[in-house]
């Protein structure tokens, strides 16, 4: 990721520097950290910090570059429907925590929308994140949503697997971390799949209500051109979705960014990063496979500024945006 874009916000940078000393205390506590060989100095902490808010850094420390991105990208679990920060002793950012508490009323009613899609007759137990878009409509990426649907003459329709079962999905707005609770709908219909010059995205209808009759959840609001515009490159943005373990990034490194844990419910805050023409845009939350689909929210507003498709190993990450993805509700889910 762009660590300049990171250390950008001199809130955020200035409270970095000034708390260098507990993140090196943390980096060399068992019980932090996990312990770095040779050890963090604070010294070593800000010299880092500035040459990356100035552009000068080379990549030459990732367990170094774990700690900073902890600090300024942390990544939160979602427990009860609430966020909650890691249960470890190492160092939270206070100004992370301020805006997610400014925006905590507006995220509460985009998490119950978004959820885990699990399936059944599958060699995969779960396959990404879909949310709400409209009455019964979950979006998702079009290359989660192939995993266990395809088009044929007469539509769209699920997979079998090789002994001839018929594949099946379910979308469970819980799957919390420690909570053994579940929400689970079944997917009744694969409404529709973009083609592979199309945005990815997809569509999913489910049931009307869940194996304990409950209604679906509300609808997440979608961010329009204009808003999108007035609200530019900088935006400090929420990506909630399902992070799954990742062979690309070293194993330390993850469990000091994701504590080791995978496949439930988080929050990660980030900023948009740069838009590319009108349907796509950039960010920094830190992600990881299993991320797909989820949705990137305006802390601002609480609305849907894109779906998250993809991410880029040290360097940034991609989302279609809410226009993109509202245009294809409207023509394909009416």
């Amino acid at each position: 990721m762009d660590f300049r874009q990171m250390l950008s916000d001199e809130a955020l940078k200035n409270e970095l520097l000034a708390r260098s000393d507990e993140l090196a205390a943390a980096a060399s506590s068992t019980d932090g950290l996990e312990g770095l060989e040779g050890g963090i100095s604070s010294d070593l902490i800000e010299s880092a910090a500035e040459s990356m808010a100035e552009g000068r850094w080379e990549s030459a420390n990732p367990g170094l570059e774990a700690i900073i991105r902890r600090f300024t990208r942390p990544v939160y679990l979602i427990q009860r429907g609430a966020i909650v920060p890691p249960k470890d002793r190492a160092p939270h950012s206070k100004e992370i925590e301020r805006r997610l508490d400014a925006a905590r009323i507006r995220l509460s009613q985009v998490i119950p929308s978004t959820g885990r899609i699990d399936l059944r007759n599958h060699d995969l137990e779960w396959v990404g994140t879909g949310w709400v878009v409209g009455p019964r409509v979950v979006v998702t990426n079009r290359h989660v949503a192939e995993q266990f649907a395809r088009q044929g003459s007469a539509g769209f329709g699920f997979r079998y697997d090789h002994r001839g079962r018929r594949m099946s999905a379910y979308l469970d707005w819980q799957a919390e971390y420690g909570q053994p609770a579940e929400s689970r709908f079944r997917v009744e219909a694969v409404i529709w799949i973009e083609p592979d010059d199309g945005p990815d995205v997809a569509l999913l209808r489910i049931a009307g209500q869940s194996e304990e009759g409950e209604p679906p959840p509300a609808a997440i609001a979608l961010m329009t051109a204009d808003e999108i515009r007035q609200l530019g490159v900088g935006a400090w943005v929420a990506v909630i979705g399902y992070p799954a373990s990742d062979s690309r990034h070293p194993e330390p490194d993850l469990k000091r960014i994701f504590d080791g844990i995978y496949d439930y419910k988080r929050l990660a805050p980030g900023r948009i990063m740069s838009f590319a023409g009108d349907g796509e845009l950039h960010h920094d939350a830190s992600t990881l496979y299993g991320s797909s689909c989820s949705v990137v929210v305006d802390l601002a507003s609480g609305k849907a500024v894109g779906l998250h498709y993809a991410g880029e190993k040290s360097d940034r990450n991609y989302a279609v945006l809410a226009p993109q993805v509202s245009r294809i509700v409207t023509t394909r889910a009416n």
